[in-house]
Parts: structure tokens; C-alpha cells; sequence
């Protein structure tokens, strides 16, 4: 047992199965599936033994408790798994040995025992709380929106399996948040196993395209985001900025990620700190740091910013429909801390220098670059140094009252020429208002969206949620663009382990129709491989397009000639769920409905489904849409942000030979989204060489990181190569 793992023995005092039958643990952790049952970790028992079964793993010794469930396999018998009622069981994984000893299958009620004491040199921890259902949730986004805030009074949603619907009794994994699950897999080495065989499958196309040839791979990147995958996640920006620690160490850079630390975090040492001033006061931050090397000498450096104002028991960014009191304060001191990190920290004999480019995430980073600056390069710091500010999404820009929050006081900039560098303007705050999003965007080097078509929408007064103007002038001055997200390696019918059957473009059809059938027969669907399947999977919201689609579900079943199937995943609005569950009671069979989110059932709707309904109000990016094409699933989107730039539209048939999906204009409303469904429905029944070739263009298409990285390398040579965007006042000086 290694000096930082924990070993767990799970002892379940009752559980009684037929023959052929077994007891499986799944729960929030690779050990136990990640709450897929296929791959949950099996218990034992003997004759002398039973009822009582027994497993045992390892897991890092920390503080954070893993969440578990205990499931009868009863597949041997053809009736799939059998889960137990109740609350997740919990434990607080510990220095040592520990044995978990649970009454009973689907009994409350559990005791930790500990085996064995910790190694020497290894810190004892106390043993952990009794047992308790009241763990804090987390809030679902950095800004309360409209639609979030009309959940804080939805029930809370945990870990627990439930059944699809009150109608149909496959069981499928609840979890409490929807957000962007674009990975299983964070494992170092199987990461790097994933990208070496994406790779050699790459190199033998014939059209592959050529790596871009980057010329400033010995340009330090230092990544700061309020979020980071694994450790810390509510949705899309924690994926794509754990992404971008990996791709750009994977492309040769010295990479560090910043981000805080909200919990005590696997194999972190502190290697630092610093008193940094704000708020009229000197505050004492720690540096952690989590190396994950990727082979061939490619490394990330994780960082973690420790203070306690990151240690909250109600979420990132505060409790459901609401945010932190001093969330200012929050994010204003990691930017300060990730500003002195290349600085002080020490990493592997050296220090990242002064000679770096920051990349800086959505709001809560929105003042590093003011700082960079005013702070930095007024006093002769950084002055090599590039920043990037990066928008992930615009509707949520941090703005706070200036008068409550002085620009010099409290954030210890000057009111000029800082100050006006941070104004906002609010329908609440009028004037008196700092925006530390549009601070990024005025004084950063260059300004990055999420997809090309997001970075034109938002230059728009439409679309810049009253920052149009600002982007219009840094798009005049060639310093915005967008770029396409990419998504993980292992979205990949060839080796996803799990779908029914890994299939390739040359024999996409068969794979497809085994897992079809499959999900058919797993969510209650009549299995009928002649009806089409159409999927949504994504937040019940306006948003999202729900409205649409409820509007839309008696034309969809008996309103047009082509026979289909719905299934719709997701979690939002009670009044749109409460849509969903009354059109599965009223088309039992034919539509399945579940409140609720699964990452292992959403890969199986993309190997299953025959179109993935998308009809999205606004999307910056959406990866979903990426995910359907890769396994010849077909989008149905509405042509906006990411969606347009992503998937080729059947326009016309003139457009055959491209197209991977079907695209609506004309507003966003139920006609047009009705005609491009009835059009993708017409296709797949009545024309099915071109819905195989546009199956097979779509499998063609490449939305993976290295693809996507090609233009983040050309906007890193034109940053590091042109002029700073915006000079401080001593450069003029020491320049004229």
C-alpha cells in the first residue's frame, strides 16, 4: 500500500441473491465504474460467508468522502441490475486501513472501523464523522442565471441511480450536476495511450492534414481558471481548461495551471506562498503543487492558490441561485497569486521567469491582465510577458459596485487610468459599476472565444450582452478571434468501452444497429431498428431549446409520416421536467424520459441514436454536437455559435458530399426547427444513401484537440511576435 492510499474494505453485512446472482459496489470513483455498474468493482463471498460479501480497493488518503451504492447484478437471469433504495452511503477516505461495515442491502446505516494505523512519516488522520445525508451541494454555474435561479428550490438531486422514468424500470445514474462530462478517463497514462492511438489512426488517412510548425514552443504557458479538471468542476470551463494544461505540455511548452484549491487535493505538496496586498490588507496564500507527467518528458504543472476564503461548504461560486458575498475578493486574489506564481515558485530548479503568456478564463480572471499591467509592467515586470483573455461565456461578466469596492482601496489599482479600464455599466448599478470582464478584455493582448462564429455573434449588440463595442474595437485591431474547442481522445466509437460494440466508419451500419437495439432495450423503447432515434442531452432550459422541442412532441409522434423514437436526458426547470415525464406517460415506448444525467448512458445515446436534437437559443461552442458526428450520429442544431461553425448543413443537395447534419435559420422558433427535423426524418427513411454519406462525412470530420491546438499555436507566435496590445506609462518613457 503506498504512503498515500487508503485501503478499503467494504463489508456488507446482508445481502441475499439467487444463483448466477451477484453484489457490485459503483460509486464516484474509477475504483467502483465511476457509477457504471459493468464496471464497478465486484464483491466475494463463500459458503461459510453469506449473506455477507466483501471487496477491498485503494484510494488516496484524503479528507474528501467517496460516494457508493450496492447493486445485485441479476444479468445471468436477463433482468439487467438491481439497485438498492435510498441515500448514497458514504466514507472519508483516511490514512491506513479502514473496514466499512454496512448492515444491509438497501439498509441504513454503516460503521468504519480502522484495520491499520497510518505508515510512519504518514499523517494520521481522525477517524470520520458518523454517517450523515446532509453533505453540501454544489451551485451549477459561476453566475446565478434565470433559469438557475428558478432551480434553488428544485429537491437536490444526488449520486443515486434511478429508474428512467415513474413508467419504465431501467436504471440509469442521477447526478447532481449536468456539466460538460467530456471525460472519464484523467489518468496520465492512459491519456497519453488514448492520444498515441488516435494518432496512428490519424496517420493513416490520406487527407491528414499537416501540423502546424509552431516557432515559440519555448514560451512559457501559465493557464489561471476558477475551475480545473479533475479537481474542481461545474461545467464546460473546468474541461476546457484542464485541456489546455494538457495540449500545451503535450506540444512542448512549460506549462503551469492555476487554479484554488477548495479542498484538500491527492498528492499536492506546497512548494510556496506569498503575502499579497488587497482589500486594504496583507493576506498569506500557499502554492500547492500536483506534477502529472505525460511521457517523453511532457509535463503540466498544477498549481493550487490556498487560502480560506476558497473553502466554502456551498459550491465554487456559492450556494443554488446565488453567489459568495466577496467572490470579488475571491477571484481578485487568485489573480494575484497566479501574477507572482512564475515569479517565486520554484518548479524542478526553476522558475517560469517573467517571459510568459498568461491565458486568463472568463470573468473571474478578467483583472489578471489589468493587474499584468498596472502592476506588473508599470514597475518593469513582465515586460516580455503576453495575456490572453479567453470568453467562455459572455452572459456572465462579474460586475460589482465600484462605490462598495474602490478601484484603489480595495483592489489597490489607481482610478486612472486603471479604474477606467474596469468600468462597467449594470440595469441595477448604473455607472457605479466594476466589469472585471470587459478589465480582461480592454487590456489583455489578445481576446479568444470558443468558436469562430461565437467571436462575430458577440460583436454584435444581440449577442455582447452590452460589451459589443469594446469587442468591435479589438476585432478592428485584429486582436479577436475564435477558436473551436476540441474534445477528449477517448470520444471514440472504435474504443469507447462503453457502448455495446466498438465500431469503425467501414462498418459503422453494423455497430450502430447492435447499439441501437441495445439502448433500445435498456430504456424501455419498443426495439424497432426501422424507427429513427432522435436524442437531446442537455440542461431543461429555454436555453437549450426545451421549449421547442415540448412544443414539438405531438408532431413529432403522429403530426408527420416518418416513424421515431425520443429520448431526452437532461435536468433544469421543474416545469419543463414535469413536460418531459407527461409525454413519456403519454407515448409509452416511444419516448423515453429522465430527469436527471448519466455520462455512461449520453455515450451510448451517441452510439445508439440516428440524430441528436440540438436546438440550442445561443451555444458559444457546445460539444455534444462533436461528440454525435464522431460516432455517426447525426446533429439536428439551430445555426448559431459553435453549432454553425461545427456541423455542415443539407441545405440543398448540392451540399451532399460535405454535409454532416441539418441546420435551422429563420429564428428560433418550433417551424423552423420542425422543418429541419422533418427534413433529417425524411432523409433517414426515404433516402438512405445520403443519410450513409453524410454518416460517413461526419465520422471523417475532426474535432480533437491537436486539430484544434494547430491555431492556438498560430495565435501564440502572433501574440509573442507583435507589439503588447496596451503600453504602461513607464514604457513610454524608457522608449522615447
Amino acid at each position: 500500500m503506498s504512503s498515500s492510499a487508503c485501503h478499503v474494505t467494504l463489508r456488507l453485512g446482508v445481502a441475499e441473491t439467487a444463483p448466477g446472482e451477484g453484489v457490485v459496489v459503483v460509486g464516484g470513483h474509477h475504483a467502483l465504474g465511476n457509477w457504471d455498474p459493468v464496471s464497478g468493482l465486484k464483491m466475494s463471498t463463500d459458503e461459510a460467508s453469506y449473506p455477507v460479501w466483501s471487496a477491498a480497493f485503494e484510494v488516496p488518503a484524503t479528507s474528501s468522502s467517496v460516494e457508493y451504492k450496492y447493486v445485485v447484478d441479476r444479468r445471468a437471469h436477463g433482468e439487467g441490475f438491481a439497485w438498492e433504495d435510498g441515500e448514497n452511503r458514504r466514507f472519508a477516505a483516511q490514512g491506513g486501513a479502514w473496514e466499512q461495515r454496512d448492515e444491509a442491502f438497501g439498509v441504513p446505516g454503516s460503521r468504519l472501523v480502522q484495520v491499520a494505523a497510518p505508515k510512519a512519516g504518514e499523517e494520521a488522520a481522525p477517524a470520520p464523522p458518523a454517517h450523515t445525508d446532509d453533505l453540501p451541494t454544489t451551485t451549477e454555474g459561476s453566475e446565478a442565471s434565470p433559469e438557475e435561479k428558478s432551480m434553488a428550490s428544485e429537491p437536490h438531486l444526488v449520486n443515486v441511480p434511478s429508474t428512467v422514468s415513474m413508467l419504465q424500470g431501467a436504471a440509469m445514474q442521477r447526478l447532481a450536476s449536468l456539466s460538460a462530462f467530456d471525460q472519464l478517463v484523467d489518468d496520465a497514462d492512459q491519456m497519453a495511450a488514448l492520444r498515441t492511438q488516435m494518432e496512428d489512426e490519424a496517420a493513416k488517412l490520406e487527407d491528414r492534414p499537416v501540423r502546424y510548425g509552431a516557432k515559440h514552443l519555448s514560451t512559457p504557458i501559465v493557464i489561471v481558471s476558477s475551475e480545473m479538471h479533475p479537481w474542481s468542476k461545474t461545467g464546460g470551463l473546468a474541461m476546457i481548461a484542464g485541456s489546455y494544461g494538457y495540449e500545451f505540455a503535450l506540444r512542448g511548452h512549460r506549462t503551469m495551471a492555476i487554479a484554488p484549491m477548495y479542498d484538500d487535493y491527492a498528492e499536492c505538496v506546497c512548494i510556496g506562498s506569498k503575502s499579497l496586498n488587497l482589500a486594504g490588507g496583507w493576506h498569506d496564500v500557499r502554492y500547492f503543487l500536483h506534477r502529472k507527467v505525460y511521457g517523453h518528458g511532457k509535463v503540466c504543472d498544477y498549481v493550487f492558490v490556498d487560502h480560506p476564503c476558497f473553502r466554502r461548504s456551498e459550491g465554487i461560486y456559492g450556494p443554488p441561485g446565488a453567489e459568495y458575498t466577496d467572490n470579488l475578493f475571491r477571484f481578485a486574489l487568485l489573480s494575484l497569486a497566479a501574477a507572482e506564481a512564475p515569479l517565486v515558485l520554484e518548479i524542478d530548479g526553476s522558475t517560469y521567469g517573467q517571459d510568459v503568456l498568461f491565458i486568463c478564463n472568463d470573468w473571474q480572471t478578467g483583472i489578471l491582465p489589468v493587474y499584468l499591467l498596472y502592476k506588473y509592467k508599470l514597475h518593469n515586470t513582465y515586460m516580455n510577458a503576453r495575456s490572453w483573455m479567453v470568453i467562455h461565456n459572455i452572459a456572465y461578466q462579474g460586475k460589482y459596485c465600484k462605490e462598495r469596492f474602490p478601484v484603489d482601496s480595495y483592489l489597490g489599482l489607481k482610478p486612472k487610468p486603471a479604474g477606467d479600464d474596469l468600468q462597467g455599466e449594470d440595469m441595477h448599478l448604473g455607472p457605479d459599476c466594476i466589469n472585471l470582464l470587459a478589465g480582461g478584455i480592454r487590456t489583455a493582448d489578445r481576446v479568444l472565444t470558443v468558436s469562430p462564429n461565437y467571436a462575430n455573434e458577440i460583436r454584435s449588440p444581440e449577442g455582447g450582452n452590452g460589451l459589443h463595442e469594446i469587442l468591435q474595437r479589438r476585432g478592428n485591431e485584429l486582436r479577436l478571434a475564435g477558436i473551436l474547442n476540441g474534445i477528449s481522445d477517448e470520444w471514440s466509437p472504435a474504443t469507447d468501452p462503453k457502448i455495446p460494440r466498438n465500431y469503425r466508419l467501414a462498418d459503422v451500419t453494423e455497430g450502430k444497429r447492435v447499439c441501437k437495439a441495445a439502448l433500445q432495450k435498456e430504456l424501455g423503447l419498443q426495439i424497432d431498428p426501422d424507427a429513427c432515434l432522435i436524442g437531446f442531452c442537455g440542461r431543461l432550459c429555454y436555453q437549450k431549446g426545451l421549449t421547442l422541442i415540448s412544443s414539438s412532441i405531438d408532431w413529432m409522434m403522429h403530426g408527420q409520416p416518418n416513424r421515431c423514437q425520443l429520448i431526452i436526458m437532461g435536468k433544469g426547470e421543474p416545469s419543463l421536467a414535469e413536460q418531459v415525464a407527461e409525454a413519456e406517460r403519454r407515448f409509452k415506448g416511444r419516448i423515453c424520459g429522465y430527469v436527471g444525467f448519466d455520462p455512461c448512458v449520453e455515450r451510448r445515446m451517441m452510439g445508439g441514436c440516428d440524430l441528436l436534437l440540438m436546438p440550442s437559443q445561443f451555444e458559444p461552442c457546445g460539444l455534444p454536437q462533436m461528440y454525435a458526428q464522431m460516432y455517426g450520429t447525426l446533429p439536428v442544431v439551430h445555426e448559431t455559435g459553435g453549432l454553425k461553425d461545427s456541423v455542415k448543413g443539407l441545405w440543398d443537395d448540392s451540399h451532399i458530399e460535405e454535409a454532416t447534419g441539418f441546420l435551422f435559420g429563420g429564428g428560433f422558433n418550433d417551424g423552423s426547427m420542425k422543418h429541419a427535423l422533418y427534413t433529417a426524418l425524411d432523409t433517414f427513411h426515404n433516402r438512405k444513401q445520403v443519410f450513409t454519406k453524410m454518416q460517413s462525412n461526419a465520422m471523417k470530420m475532426s474535432f480533437y484537440w491537436p486539430t484544434a491546438m494547430d491555431e492556438y499555436e498560430k495565435q501564440v507566435d502572433w501574440t509573442m511576435e507583435g507589439w503588447p496590445s496596451r503600453k504602461p506609462e513607464s514604457w513610454w518613457s524608457n522608449h522615447n
